[in-house]
């Protein structure tokens, strides 16, 4: 009797595969590859332009074309930004070295994704950029975490950014129409040129999503510029 009790109960618990998973936007970022020591990530706006200058200015006073007067006012600059960082505890040269494993490390951190959440139907809520086809039909498109994104404001990261095709007859009445999706998530790299308020915007998504079923959310009532999306380019999606 015990055992089919821990039996039953073990069946409970377990999730079915058709179960739909509600995710947020933090959800699809892969945990392994953003998981590194980024020593950048620690410092201010104020110290990281310290740090470009210092990089700017030792390009400019290796080279040996440079003239006297400006090679005097190149080095009496570097030496007050040095100084400066050192003393806000700036490990200004073993930043420097570290820059572009810490670039590479970062890019590849954005372009992954949380391989859990392949092939898994779940539910997102986000914001729609309608992608208009020959038919002048929205059946595919974008959705993005917050308002604005990729024409107001910068595109997310690409793993904050999620392709969609509709298997529904659902369709927008406005860019960035508040909504929350249905469907199956792939890790499908994607990358289209598209036309957007403030002209062509390429628009890179780690994810593609299948959607089944679309939920509107509340929202204000858009003004015009949010109504007058604008017709796509062909698209150019590899």
């Amino acid at each position: 009797m015990r055992a089919i009790l821990c039996l039953v109960l073990l069946i409970g618990l377990m999730q079915p595969a058709w179960a739909v998973k509600q995710v947020n936007w933090q959800d699809l970022i892969d945990p392994v590859a953003a998981d590194f020591d980024d020593p950048f990530a620690a410092l201010g706006l104020a110290e990281l332009r310290s740090l470009g200058t210092v990089l700017r200015l030792r390009k400019l006073l290796a080279d040996p074309g440079l003239e006297n007067n400006s090679r005097a006012d190149a080095a009496d600059r570097l030496d007050r930004e040095e100084a400066k960082l050192a003393a806000s505890g700036v490990d200004t040269d073993g930043l420097l070295s570290r820059r572009q494993e810490i670039g590479r490390k970062r890019a590849e951190a954005v372009m992954a994704g949380n391989p859990d959440l392949d092939g898994r139907r779940i539910s997102i809520a986000g914001y729609v950029i309608p992608v208009l086809g020959a038919e002048n039909a929205s059946s595919t498109g974008y959705l993005v975490p917050e308002r604005g994104m990729c024409s107001h404001t910068p595109a997310p990261d690409p793993n904050q950014m999620i392709r969609y095709t509709l298997a529904t007859d659902w369709t927008a009445d406005s860019l960035y129409e508040p909504v929350e999706l249905v469907g199956t998530l792939s890790i499908r790299p994607t990358r289209q040129e598209i036309t957007l308020i403030d002209g062509q915007v390429e628009m890179i998504a780690v994810f593609d999503m299948q959607v089944t079923a679309v939920v509107p959310r509340a929202q204000k009532e858009p003004g015009t510029a949010e109504r007058s999306f604008l017709h796509f380019k062909p698209p150019q999606t590899r």
